[in-house]
């Protein structure tokens, strides 16, 4: 082998250690030593140190007289294999992430359309309360008023302005006996406390809930003063209050789902990064794919539960009659209704959990997605239009 062969075998060689301690991931105490520990810290993390490993492998290509030689082949091709890898996009969106988006996008459809009916019958107690014929409103004194509603005491008081304040200071008169008594019985604790901390916490809450029944009693006065007129503006804004509350509440769950609706294909889009990109974000991959597994495994578990308390049995009782013969039938198990309601409830948690687990991480991804994936300066550039250059005269 000639001299010249030598010297562009060890260009080549060159250009491959260039190519190999190209990531910023590898230490300088490795490119001292000559050899990287972690065989995944070779990978580039920016479309630079990606290029920039493909072209020294070109040129390592070019100089190397040699390249089919066995162990120059098989530290290029590893290289080569990892820069193929770095520049092509990769499918990273899962289909379990938009399986839970689509059940949240039905969860919050369903709520909409039930809302619906919520607002409608908000609207019409406020139409109920706006055709109120003015009456003869009296005052009710505190000590014959009430503690306690009557059965049909909801529904009654949107009837006539009388109702409607009798409902307010029976709830106004609770409030303030409530706190009276509560304000006694941390007086009393404070007296028998041994520990100084102890009584001055319950000197504490005796003088909030006095001054909670003070309050309350102050606004029973003030209810308990007023005319028709007054009755019926109060019970016009509460109504207000109540039809714009259902509105908003309609319409964030509208705004919920149309976001899911849309993340979906954006989640999709933008779920196809670089290799480099990807080498780049593992930490955050990890810790997204760690809190998909807890939370997929928690929802898992608690719909899991669900389903398995629907196999509790009923009773099999055994009857013997007189006569000698017996006979066995199936008496329900009352205890299972309260599994049945518990089976429900995990079953909804669950789905809420995977819904919320798949819509946080299809979020967070498809940010960064749309940040990274795209070259947002150069489709910028070509959005802008041409400067006009000016004519010569």
């Amino acid at each position: 082998m000639d001299e010249e062969t030598v010297m562009r075998n060890a260009e080549a060689w060159d250009h491959l250690d260039e190519a190999m301690f190209t990531s910023s991931l590898i230490s300088d105490k490795e490119r001292e030593k000559g050899v990287v520990d972690d065989g995944e810290d070779i990978y580039p993390r920016t479309k630079e140190e990606a290029l920039h490993m493909d072209e020294e492998l070109k040129l390592a290509m070019e100089t190397a007289q040699e390249p089919d030689e066995e162990n120059f082949a098989e530290r290029y091709g590893m290289l080569r294999e990892i820069v193929d890898w770095s520049l092509k996009r990769h499918s990273t969106w899962k289909w379990s992430l938009i399986a839970g988006a689509l059940l949240g996008a039905g969860i919050f459809y369903y709520f909409k359309k039930d809302q619906e009916d919520d607002i409608l019958k908000a609207k019409v107690d406020r139409e109920q309360v706006q055709q109120w014929q003015p009456m003869k409103v009296t005052e009710t004194p505190f000590d014959k008023c009430p503690s306690q509603h009557a059965n049909n005491a909801w529904a009654l008081r949107l009837t006539a302005a009388d109702k409607y304040k009798m409902y307010e200071l029976i709830d106004l008169k609770s409030s303030v006996e409530y706190n009276q008594k509560s304000s006694t019985e941390y007086g009393q604790r404070a007296d028998t406390a041994k520990l100084a901390e102890n009584k001055e916490k319950y000197l504490k809450y005796q003088k909030s809930y006095a001054e909670d029944a003070v309050k309350y009693r102050a606004k029973y006065d003030s209810i308990n003063a007023m005319d028709f007129d007054q009755i019926h503006e109060m019970a016009k804004t509460a109504l207000a209050k109540r039809v714009e509350g259902e509105v908003s509440h309609g319409n964030t769950l509208r705004n919920y789902m149309i976001y899911l609706v849309i993340l979906i294909p954006l989640y999709i889009i933008t779920g196809y990064p670089h290799g480099y990109s990807i080498t780049r974000h593992q930490r955050r991959s990890g810790c997204l794919n760690i809190f998909r597994k807890v939370g997929f495994g928690l929802a898992s578990f608690c719909f899991g539960a669900g389903v398995a308390m629907a196999l509790l049995p009923n009773y099999q009782v055994k009857t013997t009659y007189s006569d000698g013969h017996s006979e066995t039938h199936t008496e329900a198990n009352w205890f299972n209704l309260v599994i049945l309601a518990l089976k429900f409830g995990l079953m909804i948690v669950g789905a809420f959990i995977f819904c919320f687990v798949a819509s946080v991480i299809m979020t967070i991804e498809t940010f960064y997605g749309l940040l990274e994936n795209f070259n947002w300066k150069g489709l910028m550039a070509k959005m802008r239009p041409p400067k006009q250059v000016p004519e010569n005269k």
